[in-house]
């Protein structure tokens, strides 16, 4: 059986690492892993181990660390600030921003959001993160945070160097900020209020246009993802 990639958060203890929760039960019970099977296992910060399961117990699994890797975060850092959506959008946007490997997720709920939220979500949402680390062999697992208002993200954003607002009637051609890390923050179906595009540009956020096309929020994050994690 060849190696296939798993996840982790928890630290090794000694030479033993240990798989809990619901992938141990997809390991065991879907995959049909045994012991002595080799897998690696990503903790989404940038470490990989190396070993064969040594225990299988009825809830956990416990995998032997025969080698350890460890990899820097890749620069530049992104952080992008969508709109929440609705239902399947939204998971759709999620995964393929993890997929392009962005560091964080920042939902915003805004005046013209008309979406509901609940702590489920959230949990949806990072499940959905975990599973593009693993398909997509990467070491840094994207951070997923509940929903604020543009005024909080304002104020938290103070100590990001670069910090871009899409606006479709933004002037100029866009260009790559120098700085990292770059947060974006796009807008809802019928774009941010006036005086949440005032509260942005007095936050320091830089109005940018990426093409002369009106796009969703889902649409607009990808592409301005793709645009600033092209390293």
């Amino acid at each position: 059986m060849g190696q296939r990639r798993f996840f982790s958060p928890n630290e090794a203890v000694g030479s033993r690492l240990v798989i809990d929760g619901d992938e141990c039960h997809h390991i065991v019970h879907v995959m049909r892993y045994r012991t002595g099977d080799e897998v690696e296992v990503v903790n989404g910060r940038g470490r990989l181990v190396h070993g064969p399961i040594a225990v299988i117990k009825s809830r956990s699994l416990q995998v032997d660390v025969r080698e350890v890797e460890d990899f820097p975060m890749p620069p530049p850092r992104v952080i992008i600030a969508p709109s929440l959506t609705k239902g399947h959008a939204m998971n759709w946007m999620i995964e393929k921003l993890a997929e392009i490997g962005v560091d964080e997720i920042r939902p915003l709920s805004c005046e013209r959001t008309d979406v509901a939220y609940g702590a489920s979500q959230l949990r949806r949402w990072e499940k959905i993160a975990i599973q593009s680390l693993k398909v997509n062999r990467k070491y840094w697992l994207t951070r997923i945070f509940p929903p604020v208002s543009p005024a909080e993200i304002v104020a938290w954003a103070d100590v990001i160097p670069a910090r871009i607002l899409l606006d479709i009637a933004a002037e100029g051609k866009f260009l790559l900020p120098p700085a990292s890390p770059i947060m974006a923050v796009i807008g809802p179906p019928g774009d941010f209020s006036d005086s949440e595009k005032s509260k942005f540009r007095e936050g320091g956020f830089r109005p940018a246009r990426i093409n002369d096309s009106i796009l969703k929020t889902e649409t607009a994050a990808l592409a301005i993802a793709a645009i600033l994690k092209n390293d």
